[in-house]
């Protein structure tokens, strides 16, 4: 009998533990712009771990991120790099295609109803979510306007 309370237990407690791929962000634990983009893909369903730290530099040199491709914040999912301001969509998208690239990035912070963590004026932005290749060449991923 305590056996089988066992195997329960440990099914119940298994179905219960979150499968989603994790989005670790790293950010400045001063940056009100980055927790507005982890609040955005947390409201997408992202399962997000947040790094709060002064060293970005660290981040975004682990991942490889050319210093004209970088915006505030990094996270990796899986295999890529997400850096700045990267709507959930896109994100969904790379997760979706899985695409033989570094990562993605929205360098800069262009400001826009339309920009996770950077809706400081009515207006959609247009900007583009940039794939950046092995070789760091880059092509656009997704389109904003």
């Amino acid at each position: 009998m305590k056996k089988i309370l066992l195997i329960i237990s440990i099914v119940l407690f298994s179905c219960n533990q979150d499968t989603r791929e994790k989005l670790v962000v790293y950010q400045s634990p001063t940056c009100g712009c980055c927790s507005g983009w982890v609040n955005n893909m947390e409201q997408n369903g992202f399962n997000v771990e947040s790094i709060k730290t002064n060293d970005m530099y660290s981040a975004k040199v682990k991942a490889g991120i050319d210093y004209t491709l970088q915006s505030c914040h990094t996270a990796f999912i899986g295999d890529y790099f997400v850096e700045g301001h990267v709507p959930s969509d896109a994100i969904n998208k790379l997760l979706s295609e899985s695409p033989d690239i570094k990562g993605i990035t929205v360098p800069g912070m262009p400001a826009g109803s339309n920009v996770p963590g950077m809706e400081t004026i009515n207006e959609t932005a247009k900007f583009d979510v940039l794939a950046v290749n092995h070789d760091g060449s880059t092509f656009v991923w997704k389109k904003y306007e």
